[in-house]
Formats: C-alpha cells, structure tokens, sequence
C-alpha cells in the first residue's frame, strides 16, 4: 500500500504538490485505490474517490507503531558526491529522526552558504524514504553547521564515533545497551580523513562519550549508517 504526507481534514486527505505528483503521475493511482496518508504523526487509511480532480477520502485512522521507542540526531561531516544522500536515505529507514551536515578540519567538501542544492535534495530523499518505508514522521536535515555548533547541541545521551579508538575503548554497540525509552540520543560521524585529537578532546569538553565502532576502519559513509543501525536497534527495543 502506498504511503503518502498529507492534510487531513473534515474526512478527507489532501495532497500536494511532489506527494500529489507521485499519486497521480507515477504510481497512476485508480480511483477505489486505497492509500495511507499521515497528517503530523497520525496515520489515516484512505481511498482516491476521483483523479481530476484529486478527491480522497479517510475511512479510519490506522494504529501504528512505526516510530523508535528513543529519538536519534545523526550528525554527519559533509562527504563528497552522493555518500551524503546514502545516509540520509538509510537512516530514514532506520529510524533516524534528524540529520544535522556539519564541516570539521578534515572535510573536503566546504558549502559557502548555510544552505543550498544539496540541502534541499537531502531533504526531498528524506521525505521520499519515509513515504518508502511507511514512517509516521519526516526526518529533519538542518542546514550546514560546524562541528563547534554540533558539539554545544543538546542531548541526553551523546556519543562520538571516533577511529581512533577502533579495536579498544567502549564501543558503540557496548554503550548503546544502557539506552532508556524516551531520551534523545546524539551521535556525530566523522569525515573521509577522520576527527583530529584535537576534536575528539573537544567532544570530551562537551560531556560527549567517545565510542568506536569495532575492530575496522569503516567508511566514513558507512560508519554513519552501521551506527544508526546500532542505535535503531535498541530503539526498536
């Protein structure tokens, strides 16, 4: 069943401009077709009553329990090409509710302004992976922040994943078994190069728990999904 972010209102779903577009146009949607639309959390069972124009209709609100019994904040360093789009994409389908793009020492890519293209195309995938796999929310992408301001962000529990600490220290998926339901949960990946000693002492400043993620040097991609995946899992708990 396809899964739209709608407006709910006096029995009917309203859909708009891209979430209209995909109805109609691409999944060319047939009237009696019944969808999922989700208005600010609460997700509705629907059907299209007519295409031109668009006309849908609510039957019933559906209980889901689609969302993490905890609320995860991945901040990431800004990488080249689509790497960045990969853990948008992924921690939207893990579960991940905000995505925060930051520049550190060791990044390549380095934006001019707080907000641009990419901004705006990591948060039309954000949407698109939500509808994709049926969540009751639509993931945050702030725009570019430096590290400094990723690090005087609040959180209750903060963890930053640190390669140096690969094979030895706490590991992410040690630490990660003390979550409770209900906290907000910080986790900041590095860059291609990795954080300097200097960063890492700066999150300790900043109360944050240095964690590895194993044995292995991970991409800095993939580091940012294994820890979503990590994290998610003890939020599924």
């Amino acid at each position: 069943m396809q899964h739209y972010f709608g407006t709910v209102v006096s029995g009917k779903a309203i859909l708009e401009g891209s979430q209209a577009h995909h109805l109609i146009n691409v999944k060319r949607a047939e009237i009696g077709e019944k969808i999922e639309v989700t208005d600010n959390g609460e997700t509705y069972l629907c059907f299209v009553k007519d295409i031109d124009p668009l006309e849908i209709l609510v039957l019933e609100k559906v209980e889901t329990l689609r969302e993490l019994d905890i609320h995860i904040t991945v901040a990431f360093a800004l990488l080249k090409g689509d790497h960045n789009d990969l853990i948008v994409l992924k921690g939207t389908e893990l579960g991940v509710d905000d995505f925060v793009p930051f520049v550190s020492s060791r990044c390549v890519v380095s934006p001019k302004e707080k907000e641009d293209n990419r901004i705006l195309r990591l948060r039309k995938i954000a949407a698109e992976g939500a509808a994709q796999c049926r969540r009751s929310v639509i993931p945050s992408v702030s725009s570019y922040q430096t590290l400094d301001d990723v690090l005087k962000s609040e959180a209750e529990v903060k963890f930053f994943a640190y390669e140096g600490l690969a094979g030895s220290g706490d590991s992410l998926l040690s630490v990660a078994k003390t979550l409770k339901k209900g906290q907000t949960v910080l986790l900041v990946v590095g860059p291609e190069g990795g954080f300097t000693h200097e960063e890492a002492r700066l999150a300790l400043d900043y109360d944050f728990t240095l964690v590895s993620l194993g044995r292995r040097i991970l991409r800095a991609e993939t580091s940012a999904i294994y820890g979503a995946s990590i994290l998610g899992a003890f939020g599924e708990e």
